[in-house]
């Protein structure tokens, strides 16, 4: 069997991504025997490093040249990044009340880290695949969900280019979700490592092949068919990093006869907006854009919103 560079690519990365959530562990686990225990500094660490190499690889390895991003994207996606990162803060700070009055729970902490690290990811993409699968059939939450498919190239930055209602859902679910499940301090930390590196990788630029990955990860290979403009298409692999329940549920999607989708972006609304406070207004503005789309809307191969 050959190997090729593209699969050693491919499963280089998704090997770092289980070395960056066990990294982030190992730096917990000594800042948790200091005077720095409550400062839990080893997811964000891991990620700063992984976002770094992504942007290294994919700066040498695009999949694809016309994918990258000019200076106005990167700003753009930059805020966006920000505006998660506050969302997170306020969406745990609600909830915090009703983890403090959690009396029971699934007990994953009696499992082994990596184990309860694998629970945690399947119980957040069974709700978020759910959630997002719902984003793409329910007209009022494809007003919301359609500012992560704004992009007509994708990088490893856009990754976090989600509207501020549908990331304040999303983090309150998954706030609660491992609150219930009971997750150990290190089994939390491999946890958010996982989060934090794997969203960057799907939806990075890098030429790579993945392979027997996909029946268990949702790899770039696949998440670009997610962002397709044609429906058929995009109506698919809604798993934030597993491609099990895709698998279960009947949306797992990977043609072998096209390497991915011609174009990326709304197929229906060409001319959609690009920059962060107009993507906020978008929901709330939705007949106008229509209006200006007018020529593309009534598409056979649409969505109904």
């Amino acid at each position: 069997m050959r190997i090729r560079r593209d699969d050693v690519v491919g499963w280089g990365l998704h090997a770092l991504v289980v070395a960056g959530a066990t990294a982030a562990v190992a730096v917990d686990r000594r800042l948790s025997r200091s005077r720095f225990r409550r400062v839990q500094v080893g997811a964000p660490a891991a990620s700063i490093a992984f976002y770094g190499l992504i942007w290294a690889v994919e700066s040498q390895q695009p999949a694809r040249a016309d994918w990258r991003p000019d200076a106005a994207e990167a700003r753009t996606d930059g805020i966006f990044l920000g505006s998660v990162v506050a969302t997170q803060v306020v969406a745990q700070a609600l909830v915090a009340p009703v983890r403090r009055r959690m009396r029971r729970t699934l007990g994953v902490h009696r499992l082994p880290t990596p184990v309860g690290v694998a629970v945690a990811v399947l119980a957040y993409d069974l709700v978020h695949s759910r959630l997002h699968h719902l984003g793409h059939r329910w007209g009022p939450a494809w007003r919301i969900h359609s500012v992560h498919h704004s992009p007509e190239r994708l990088y490893w930055f856009n990754a976090t280019r989600f509207h501020t209602v549908e990331m304040f859902v999303d983090m309150t679910l998954e706030t609660l979700l491992v609150s219930a499940l009971g997750l150990s301090r290190d089994q939390h930390v491999g946890y958010d490592a996982v989060r934090g590196l794997y969203g960057q990788l799907q939806h990075s630029n890098i030429r790579l092949r993945s392979g027997a990955l996909d029946h268990v990860f949702s790899t770039p290979d696949l998440h670009r068919w997610h962002h397709s403009t044609v429906y058929a298409e995009g109506d698919t692999n809604y798993g934030a990093i597993t491609s099990v329940w895709d698998r279960l549920f009947g949306t797992f999607f990977r043609p072998t006869d096209r390497v991915g989708p011609d174009q990326v972006g709304i197929g229906r609304m060409p001319d959609f907006p690009q920059e962060f406070v107009e993507l906020e207004r978008a929901p709330f503005e939705w007949a106008s854009i229509r209006e200006r789309n007018a020529a593309t809307w009534f598409d056979d191969d649409a969505r109904t919103a």
